[in-house]
């Protein structure tokens, strides 16, 4: 594949708005770059109307190897405020300008460059190699949690995410967690003359938070 194929790919994934929406008219595209090869394997999971996840799997046995990015991007704000048309892609000082250009359709678009250059030269693989293109990232992974629900992750011998970071400069092998956590804090009412008598319920979550910073600070 030339690089002008590749950035084409890219060009035709930002052209569709896929705002937090809309992610299944991206799946189409990217499976139809796949069907012409008979030694793979396309899947779609929904999410919700027009929004499917696209499983792409090359390889019939032995270790996976998982590729993974999202096809939303997050709204492009103010028209005004873009030299051009977020949605139409550009090309200015070798720079390629569009909405989701960094976040990240370009690792989405090397990725199936890449899988699609191996099915182009028929190499023997020693395992299978598995895209997982999600929905919804931007809002709260949903994709990503369907598809694990629904078992694509099992297995994994690995997973190549193509999110950018560190300004480009870097590939890293971790990242940061989340904990979520609900606090209830129980109060007593009190009449407004006689409050001695009453728990505010907030004085309490104030304490309970004074206790739990320094920890935090130390998961940083």
């Amino acid at each position: 594949m030339n690089e002008q194929k590749k950035i084409e790919i890219l060009q035709n994934l930002i052209k569709i708005k896929t705002v937090n929406d809309n992610e299944a008219q991206a799946a189409d595209y990217l499976a139809s770059l796949f069907e012409p090869y008979t030694a793979v394997k396309i899947e779609r999971l929904t999410y919700a109307p027009g929004r499917d996840n696209l499983i792409v799997t090359i390889g019939e046995s032995g270790p996976l190897l998982g590729f993974s990015g999202h096809m939303d991007v997050v709204a492009p704000g103010d028209p005004a405020a873009w030299d051009s048309d977020p949605f139409e892609p550009v090309i200015r000082q070798q720079r390629l300008y569009g909405r989701g250009a960094a976040d990240m359709k370009s690792g989405l678009a090397a990725l199936v460059a890449a899988m699609l250059e191996l099915l182009e030269s028929n190499r023997s693989l020693p395992g299978r190699i598995r895209l997982l293109a999600t929905v919804g990232e931007e809002t709260g992974e949903y994709g990503a949690a369907q598809l694990t629900k629904a078992g694509y992750a099992d297995n994994l011998a690995g997973l190549l995410i193509a999110e950018p970071t560190s300004n480009l400069n870097n590939l890293i092998y971790t990242a940061r967690g989340v904990i979520d956590y609900k606090i209830t804090s129980i109060g007593k009412t009190a009449h407004a003359a006689r409050p001695q008598f009453g728990i505010n319920a907030i004085d309490n979550l104030m304490l309970f938070y004074q206790q739990i910073k320094p920890r935090l600070a130390d998961l940083t």
